[in-house]
């Protein structure tokens, strides 16, 4: 009721004074580290205990309360990508026959930028969309 009441006040107050503004809901942020499963899972405890309190799980739900990650060390590591070029890692593959599914292209080492198939070798969707991922040139041969 208390809220309405200040809603309506202030709603008022400002049609009789243009200049006056009503002031924004304060907005906390709150910076996060997370390097690693340890730190991610911590964070997630956290969470699940401000869960707890009302008044906090409304603040995070209505955007009041901000997570946002640190970026302190060099520079975000993105997860699909290693953080150095595998050594010894085959430069390409090679599929001869049949039908190439988004788990045979992630089967590949990392390294891998280069896929021969044979004509009558099929890729799934899946598998296509896995090697556009991964920056994975396929290269038809004639045998």
């Amino acid at each position: 009721m208390r809220s309405f009441i200040r809603d309506v006040l202030s709603e008022e107050l400002a049609k009789l004074r243009p200049e006056a503004t009503v002031s924004a809901p304060r907005v906390t942020e709150e910076v996060v580290a997370i390097r690693s499963s340890a730190d991610l899972n911590a964070f997630a405890k956290k969470l699940l205990g401000m869960a707890q309190n009302g008044r906090m799980r409304a603040e995070i739900i209505e955007n009041r309360h901000r997570f946002r990650l640190s970026h302190d060390g060099p520079s975000p590591i993105m997860a699909h990508r290693p953080l150095a070029p595998v050594a010894n890692a085959p430069a390409s593959a090679h599929f001869s026959s049949g039908m190439v599914s988004e788990r045979d292209i992630g089967a590949l080492p990392d390294g891998t930028r280069n896929v021969k198939a044979a004509k009558t070798v099929r890729f799934t969707p899946l598998a296509r969309d896995e090697i556009r991922r991964r920056g994975i040139t396929v290269e038809r041969t004639t045998s």
